[in-house]
């Protein structure tokens, strides 16, 4: 019986994986053969694809009674999307950010500082979620009206299904991201009840499995997407991705799933976890205000706090 709850973990993963790439291969070519520009591209399309999997393995975790999963998956996403795609895409390539947004750089850190606010005095329940969709709302607005790139971009791939994409959005375009809904959405499903009777079996709490296992298979995109940037040298579309998938996780996600149930964050279970999070949205709100580059040494400093959070979360929970 354990070996088939891994089993169903892996397939999960990677239909939870597998269907967001499909999403974003298509979404980008729709958005490039609209003329929308990298950051954008990085920041709403692929942003919201990569944070799919985080978003229905969060409403499964909370419509099964398991908010701890739902909180500790979106926690444990941003922290991996700041120390780990980063740290992925940097020991690629190095990175350029003359061209990030101070405003979005602003918004990312502002909305962290909300969040750990409501987390610690408030409990989510439907009001709560409509501030944060809110908040959502007049980001994705915001963005797009600064976005808009002023000629039509060509898509650069020698991948077949967005070269037809391209060509054909409505009639290749939208099927796809169907379908690659429908495989992320029973990747959630597989993963969370694994999840869940993985951790029955060895008596651990939800929240670590959904802070390591969990979050780190529903970054893969996320990583997969960043280190695909790098190598064709597209900074804008890493930096707008870790920013998107982040104020999607925070934003829609427990904006959303907050419509589905009210719940209380977990203070004794996630005491670490939240207060680490601040600190890599601190450094990396200051790293991209007062850095203009960023090369392959911030990869390892990224990357060596991320292995010190899972080792700190293994000795706490063994």
């Amino acid at each position: 019986m354990l070996l088939l709850n891994f089993l169903l973990l892996l397939i999960g993963l990677f239909l939870v994986v597998k269907g967001a790439d499909l999403l974003i291969s298509s979404a980008v070519a729709i958005g490039k053969k609209y003329g929308v520009s990298d950051f954008f591209i990085g920041l709403i399309v692929i942003g919201f694809g990569t944070s799919l999997p985080e978003l229905l393995v969060s409403i499964d975790a909370i419509i099964k009674k398991s908010p701890e999963l739902s909180i500790g998956n979106v926690i444990g996403s941003n922290i991996s999307n700041i120390l780990l795609v980063l740290g992925s895409a940097l020991f690629i390539s190095k990175i350029n950010l003359r061209k990030i947004s101070r405003f979005d750089n602003i918004f990312h850190f502002f909305i962290h500082i909300f969040f750990l606010l409501v987390v610690w005095l408030l409990v989510f329940d439907y009001k709560i979620g409509l501030v944060f969709l809110i908040l959502f709302t007049f980001y994705i607005y915001k963005s797009f009206n600064n976005s808009l790139s002023n000629s039509e971009n060509e898509l650069e791939t020698k991948d077949f299904l967005p070269s037809m994409v391209y060509k054909k959005p409505l009639i290749i375009g939208l099927p796809t991201i169907i379908v690659s809904i429908i495989l992320t959405f029973f990747g959630a499903e597989f993963t969370v009840d694994s999840v869940i009777d993985i951790s029955d079996y060895f008596r651990i709490s939800d929240s670590f499995l959904a802070l390591t296992l969990v979050a780190l298979g529903t970054s893969l995109p996320e990583i997969i997407t960043s280190v695909r940037a790098a190598q064709k040298n597209m900074p804008e579309l890493i930096i707008g991705n870790i920013f998107g998938s982040n104020i999607y996780n925070l934003l829609l996600i427990l904006g959303f799933v907050s419509f589905f149930e009210a719940f209380s964050f977990p203070k004794e279970v996630l005491f670490f976890e939240v207060i680490f999070l601040f600190f890599c949205v601190v450094g990396f709100s200051l790293i991209l205000y007062f850095k203009k580059e960023l090369n392959k040494k911030f990869s390892w400093v990224f990357i060596t706090f991320y292995f010190f959070y899972l080792l700190k979360l293994l000795l706490t929970n063994i």
